[in-house]
């Protein structure tokens, strides 16, 4: 279970677009990533620590932390993706789902972006079994969330203090 007074503070917005799926120029959603974050940094009271952005489409994301790890990942749900294959690589067996599959590769990217390395597939295959939205594995914690119907969203963290205090 999430321990309670770890969790980091992460927040999401979707850019001004005719819908959703609509693509947006990088530089517009990097500089929207970063314009969330720092505001996530100001009403969260923690100007400094570790901190993520992430962006997708018309959605951008930020994650900020007091202490320890965090990485964060969205991805928009592209009609004819093939997600399933996606994750099929990265835990060497198949997603039981498409959802399953998002969250496997949402999880790939927040947990690089957190940890500085990447998931084995025996840890890629822990997070494809369905424990709900919110859980504990392997010493950090974990956060999935089905934005807009659209995009899933990633949250890693760990509070060790002993990592180093900035995510990659």
């Amino acid at each position: 279970m999430v321990q309670p007074g770890r969790s980091p503070r992460y927040s999401f917005s979707l850019l001004p677009s005719d819908f959703a799926g609509a693509r947006v120029a990088r530089a517009l959603q990097s500089a929207a990533a970063e314009e969330l974050l720092q505001s996530l940094r100001s009403e969260a009271e923690l100007p400094e620590g570790p901190s993520s952005k992430a962006h997708s489409r018309a959605l951008v994301a930020a994650a900020v932390a007091a202490s320890g790890r965090v990485g964060i990942d969205v991805e928009f749900h592209a009609p004819g993706r093939r997600i399933r294959d996606v994750a099929r690589w990265l835990m060497g067996a198949e997603a039981p789902d498409e959802a399953t599959a998002y969250r496997v590769f949402t999880f790939y990217e927040a947990y690089f972006k957190a940890l500085g390395a990447f998931p084995t597939p025996e840890l890629m295959r822990e997070i494809a079994r369905d424990e709900g939205d919110r859980r504990s594995v392997g010493g950090f914690d974990v956060l999935h969330s089905l934005v807009e119907s659209d995009f899933t969203l990633t949250v890693v963290w760990s509070a060790d203090t002993r990592s180093s205090s900035r995510a990659p």
